[in-house]
Protein backbone atom coordinates (compact mmCIF):
# COMPACT_ATOMS: atom_id res chain seq x y z
CA UNK A 1 0.00 0.00 0.00
CA UNK A 2 1.55 3.16 -1.01
CA UNK A 3 0.05 5.27 2.06
CA UNK A 4 1.55 3.54 5.13
CA UNK A 5 -1.02 3.95 7.79
CA UNK A 6 1.05 2.83 10.88
CA UNK A 7 3.10 5.44 11.42
CA UNK A 8 0.05 7.27 11.87
CA UNK A 9 -1.36 8.84 15.86
CA UNK A 10 -5.32 8.38 14.43
CA UNK A 11 -6.84 7.26 11.25
CA UNK A 12 -9.97 8.55 10.17
CA UNK A 13 -12.41 7.15 8.00
CA UNK A 14 -15.30 8.00 6.53
CA UNK A 15 -17.85 5.80 4.30
CA UNK A 16 -21.08 6.64 3.34
CA UNK A 17 -23.61 9.84 2.18
CA UNK A 18 -21.33 12.81 2.38
CA UNK A 19 -19.70 15.99 0.37
CA UNK A 20 -15.87 16.66 0.72
CA UNK A 21 -14.36 19.66 0.13
CA UNK A 22 -11.32 21.35 1.30
CA UNK A 23 -10.85 25.01 2.78
CA UNK A 24 -8.13 27.10 1.25
CA UNK A 25 -8.24 29.43 3.69
CA UNK A 26 -8.45 27.51 6.82
CA UNK A 27 -6.17 24.62 5.74
CA UNK A 28 -8.71 22.14 6.60
CA UNK A 29 -10.81 19.15 4.98
CA UNK A 30 -14.42 19.66 5.55
CA UNK A 31 -17.57 17.24 5.63
CA UNK A 32 -21.18 17.77 4.78
CA UNK A 33 -22.60 14.73 6.26
CA UNK A 34 -26.17 14.61 4.90
CA UNK A 35 -28.62 13.62 7.45
CA UNK A 36 -31.61 12.42 5.30
CA UNK A 37 -34.50 9.61 6.66
CA UNK A 38 -32.81 6.53 5.35
CA UNK A 39 -28.97 7.11 6.20
CA UNK A 40 -27.96 6.52 9.86
CA UNK A 41 -24.85 8.23 11.40
CA UNK A 42 -22.47 6.53 13.56
CA UNK A 43 -18.79 7.68 14.87
CA UNK A 44 -16.67 5.20 16.86
CA UNK A 45 -13.09 5.97 18.34
CA UNK A 46 -11.25 2.86 18.76
CA UNK A 47 -7.58 1.90 20.52
CA UNK A 48 -5.51 -0.03 19.11
CA UNK A 49 -4.82 -3.34 21.64
CA UNK A 50 -2.90 -6.55 21.79
CA UNK A 51 -5.18 -9.28 21.95
CA UNK A 52 -4.93 -11.70 25.14
CA UNK A 53 -4.20 -15.04 24.88
CA UNK A 54 -2.18 -14.99 21.54
CA UNK A 55 0.72 -16.51 20.38
CA UNK A 56 1.87 -13.70 18.10
CA UNK A 57 1.28 -10.18 18.32
CA UNK A 58 -2.72 -9.51 17.35
CA UNK A 59 -3.64 -6.15 17.60
CA UNK A 60 -7.36 -5.74 17.75
CA UNK A 61 -9.46 -2.45 18.49
CA UNK A 62 -11.83 -1.72 20.99
CA UNK A 63 -14.32 0.97 21.38
CA UNK A 64 -13.78 3.75 23.34
CA UNK A 65 -16.59 5.83 22.37
CA UNK A 66 -19.53 5.27 20.38
CA UNK A 67 -21.97 7.60 18.83
CA UNK A 68 -25.12 6.35 17.65
CA UNK A 69 -28.75 7.58 17.13
CA UNK A 70 -27.06 11.01 16.41
CA UNK A 71 -30.13 13.61 15.92
CA UNK A 72 -30.26 14.71 12.54
CA UNK A 73 -29.82 18.71 13.38
CA UNK A 74 -26.93 20.40 15.78
CA UNK A 75 -24.22 17.53 15.48
CA UNK A 76 -20.71 19.09 14.80
CA UNK A 77 -17.34 16.74 15.05
CA UNK A 78 -14.20 18.61 15.12
CA UNK A 79 -10.22 17.25 14.85
CA UNK A 80 -7.98 19.33 16.58
CA UNK A 81 -3.77 18.13 16.94
CA UNK A 82 -1.27 18.68 18.85
CA UNK A 83 2.55 19.32 17.38
CA UNK A 84 1.07 18.08 13.73
CA UNK A 85 2.98 16.72 10.89
CA UNK A 86 1.69 18.52 8.67
CA UNK A 87 0.69 21.86 8.88
CA UNK A 88 -2.21 22.28 6.72
CA UNK A 89 -3.48 19.15 4.61
CA UNK A 90 -2.22 17.33 1.79
CA UNK A 91 -4.12 15.05 -1.11
CA UNK A 92 -2.52 11.84 -2.04
CA UNK A 93 -2.91 12.14 -5.81
CA UNK A 94 0.38 10.62 -7.67
CA UNK A 95 1.11 11.25 -11.27
CA UNK A 96 -1.41 11.09 -13.67
CA UNK A 97 -4.52 8.89 -13.17
CA UNK A 98 -7.30 7.14 -15.54
CA UNK A 99 -10.31 5.99 -13.36
CA UNK A 100 -10.36 2.78 -16.08
CA UNK A 101 -6.34 1.86 -15.84
CA UNK A 102 -5.18 3.47 -12.96
CA UNK A 103 -3.59 0.69 -10.11
CA UNK A 104 -2.99 3.37 -7.39
CA UNK A 105 -5.98 2.08 -5.13
CA UNK A 106 -4.96 5.00 -2.55
CA UNK A 107 -5.36 7.05 -4.99
CA UNK A 108 -7.56 10.25 -3.71
CA UNK A 109 -9.22 10.60 -7.46
CA UNK A 110 -11.13 7.46 -7.40
CA UNK A 111 -13.16 9.46 -5.02
CA UNK A 112 -16.26 11.30 -7.49
CA UNK A 113 -15.08 14.87 -8.33
CA UNK A 114 -19.06 16.54 -8.74
CA UNK A 115 -17.82 19.02 -10.63
CA UNK A 116 -15.56 16.84 -12.87
CA UNK A 117 -18.58 14.66 -13.89
CA UNK A 118 -19.81 17.68 -15.01
CA UNK A 119 -17.25 18.95 -17.39
CA UNK A 120 -15.33 20.64 -14.77
CA UNK A 121 -18.07 23.24 -14.90
CA UNK A 122 -18.47 25.39 -11.76
CA UNK A 123 -21.81 24.11 -9.75
CA UNK A 124 -24.33 26.27 -8.91
CA UNK A 125 -25.75 26.18 -5.41
CA UNK A 126 -29.10 24.47 -5.33
CA UNK A 127 -32.38 25.39 -3.79
CA UNK A 128 -34.38 22.36 -3.23
CA UNK A 129 -36.87 22.76 -0.43
CA UNK A 130 -36.39 19.25 0.54
CA UNK A 131 -33.06 19.41 1.36
CA UNK A 132 -31.86 17.38 4.66
CA UNK A 133 -29.48 19.06 7.08
CA UNK A 134 -25.75 18.28 7.15
CA UNK A 135 -23.59 17.09 10.23
CA UNK A 136 -20.26 19.14 9.70
CA UNK A 137 -16.89 17.34 10.14
CA UNK A 138 -13.58 19.43 10.32
CA UNK A 139 -10.19 17.69 9.89
CA UNK A 140 -7.35 19.74 9.91
CA UNK A 141 -3.00 18.56 9.31
CA UNK A 142 -4.00 15.06 7.55
CA UNK A 143 -3.49 13.51 4.99
CA UNK A 144 -6.64 12.77 2.57
CA UNK A 145 -6.80 9.50 0.39
CA UNK A 146 -8.91 6.42 -0.75
CA UNK A 147 -8.82 3.65 1.93
CA UNK A 148 -11.42 1.38 0.30
CA UNK A 149 -11.95 1.13 -3.45
CA UNK A 150 -14.96 -0.66 -4.55
CA UNK A 151 -13.30 -2.95 -7.31
CA UNK A 152 -16.85 -5.53 -7.54
CA UNK A 153 -18.98 -2.89 -8.86
CA UNK A 154 -17.97 -0.77 -12.11
CA UNK A 155 -20.28 2.39 -13.27
CA UNK A 156 -21.42 3.75 -16.22
CA UNK A 157 -21.67 7.72 -16.28
CA UNK A 158 -25.89 8.66 -17.44
CA UNK A 159 -26.42 11.93 -18.46
CA UNK A 160 -30.09 13.41 -18.38
CA UNK A 161 -31.69 16.21 -20.00
CA UNK A 162 -33.96 18.50 -17.38
CA UNK A 163 -36.77 15.98 -17.88
CA UNK A 164 -34.58 13.15 -16.94
CA UNK A 165 -34.73 11.78 -20.30
CA UNK A 166 -31.15 9.77 -20.92
CA UNK A 167 -29.34 11.71 -23.48
CA UNK A 168 -25.60 9.74 -23.57
CA UNK A 169 -24.18 6.89 -21.62
CA UNK A 170 -20.42 6.26 -20.99
CA UNK A 171 -17.75 3.88 -19.12
CA UNK A 172 -16.95 5.60 -15.92
CA UNK A 173 -15.17 2.47 -13.82
CA UNK A 174 -14.69 2.25 -10.33
CA UNK A 175 -15.87 4.23 -7.66
CA UNK A 176 -14.36 5.09 -3.72
CA UNK A 177 -16.21 3.45 -0.90
CA UNK A 178 -14.42 5.14 2.10
CA UNK A 179 -11.96 7.78 2.13
CA UNK A 180 -9.04 7.89 4.47
CA UNK A 181 -7.63 10.64 6.36
CA UNK A 182 -3.97 9.82 8.46
CA UNK A 183 -2.89 12.28 10.77
CA UNK A 184 0.30 12.33 12.55
CA UNK A 185 1.13 14.10 15.91
CA UNK A 186 1.37 13.87 19.65
CA UNK A 187 -2.23 13.92 20.25
CA UNK A 188 -5.19 14.19 18.36
CA UNK A 189 -8.40 15.55 19.83
CA UNK A 190 -11.75 14.76 18.60
CA UNK A 191 -14.70 17.28 20.09
CA UNK A 192 -18.46 15.56 19.33
CA UNK A 193 -20.80 18.52 20.05
CA UNK A 194 -24.37 17.46 19.86
CA UNK A 195 -27.18 19.74 21.05
CA UNK A 196 -25.15 22.53 22.76
CA UNK A 197 -22.92 19.96 24.69
CA UNK A 198 -19.31 18.87 23.81
CA UNK A 199 -17.52 15.59 24.29
CA UNK A 200 -13.36 15.89 23.91
CA UNK A 201 -11.59 12.82 23.10
CA UNK A 202 -7.74 13.09 23.86
CA UNK A 203 -5.32 10.30 21.73
CA UNK A 204 -1.79 9.97 22.15
CA UNK A 205 0.05 8.57 20.06
CA UNK A 206 1.18 5.40 20.50
CA UNK A 207 4.43 4.63 17.99
CA UNK A 208 2.87 2.31 15.36
CA UNK A 209 -0.53 1.47 16.90
CA UNK A 210 -2.57 4.04 15.70
CA UNK A 211 -6.28 4.92 16.99
CA UNK A 212 -8.99 5.20 14.69
CA UNK A 213 -12.35 6.94 13.98
CA UNK A 214 -14.69 5.05 12.12
CA UNK A 215 -17.52 7.86 10.65
CA UNK A 216 -20.49 5.92 8.46
CA UNK A 217 -23.42 6.96 6.92
CA UNK A 218 -25.25 4.32 5.12
CA UNK A 219 -28.67 3.41 4.39
CA UNK A 220 -29.36 -0.21 6.39
CA UNK A 221 -32.56 -0.91 4.50
CA UNK A 222 -32.36 -3.99 2.49
CA UNK A 223 -34.51 -1.87 -0.11
CA UNK A 224 -31.50 0.65 -0.21
CA UNK A 225 -31.03 1.99 -3.89
CA UNK A 226 -27.66 2.34 -5.22
CA UNK A 227 -28.20 5.93 -6.86
CA UNK A 228 -26.88 9.00 -4.18
CA UNK A 229 -27.50 11.17 -7.11
CA UNK A 230 -30.60 12.73 -6.69
CA UNK A 231 -29.69 13.53 -2.94
CA UNK A 232 -26.52 15.08 -3.99
CA UNK A 233 -28.56 17.72 -6.44
CA UNK A 234 -31.09 18.83 -3.47
CA UNK A 235 -26.98 21.19 -2.66
CA UNK A 236 -26.03 21.27 -6.13
CA UNK A 237 -26.71 22.36 -9.84
CA UNK A 238 -25.02 22.48 -13.26
CA UNK A 239 -25.27 25.48 -15.21
CA UNK A 240 -26.74 23.61 -17.80
CA UNK A 241 -29.12 21.80 -16.34
CA UNK A 242 -27.80 18.45 -17.02
CA UNK A 243 -27.69 15.71 -14.22
CA UNK A 244 -25.84 12.85 -14.24
CA UNK A 245 -26.51 9.30 -12.52
CA UNK A 246 -24.06 6.89 -12.29
CA UNK A 247 -24.97 3.23 -12.92
CA UNK A 248 -23.57 0.36 -11.52
CA UNK A 249 -22.71 -2.74 -14.05
CA UNK A 250 -21.82 -5.90 -11.57
CA UNK A 251 -18.47 -7.53 -12.67
CA UNK A 252 -19.36 -11.67 -13.10
CA UNK A 253 -16.01 -13.06 -15.29
CA UNK A 254 -16.78 -11.95 -18.78
CA UNK A 255 -20.46 -10.79 -17.90
CA UNK A 256 -21.73 -7.97 -16.80
CA UNK A 257 -24.75 -7.41 -15.62
CA UNK A 258 -26.92 -4.25 -15.47
CA UNK A 259 -29.49 -2.88 -13.17
CA UNK A 260 -30.58 -0.37 -10.13
CA UNK A 261 -30.87 -2.76 -7.14
CA UNK A 262 -27.69 -5.44 -6.36
CA UNK A 263 -28.23 -7.78 -4.33
CA UNK A 264 -25.19 -7.59 -2.04
CA UNK A 265 -23.52 -5.08 0.66
CA UNK A 266 -24.85 -1.79 0.67
CA UNK A 267 -22.63 0.79 -0.04
CA UNK A 268 -23.10 4.67 -0.01
CA UNK A 269 -20.38 6.72 -1.87
CA UNK A 270 -19.22 10.06 -1.06
CA UNK A 271 -18.25 12.56 -3.86
CA UNK A 272 -15.76 16.12 -3.39
CA UNK A 273 -16.76 19.47 -4.79
CA UNK A 274 -14.57 22.40 -5.25
CA UNK A 275 -16.53 24.56 -2.81
CA UNK A 276 -14.23 26.28 -0.55
CA UNK A 277 -16.36 25.71 2.07
CA UNK A 278 -18.93 23.26 3.58
CA UNK A 279 -20.28 26.30 5.69
CA UNK A 280 -21.55 28.00 2.31
CA UNK A 281 -24.23 25.14 1.65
Amino acid sequence: MPVQESSATALVRFTGLGIICFNHDQQRCEIGVIRDNNHKLTIKIQKPVFQEGSESDVVVYEDIAVYENLPKEDVEIEFSVEQPAIAGYEIYQPGEFDRLESTDLNDFRWIVNFDNLHGGSPLQKATAPDRDPLTKIYIPHGLFYTHQLDQKIFFEKVEKDATGGEQQRESFGNIAETIGVKIEGSAVKVAVRIAGKEETHSLERVEGLPYVVRIVNMDPSANAVYSDMPDYYKYFASPSGVQVDLAPVIEDGEQRAKGGAINQDDFCHPITVDFSSIDEL
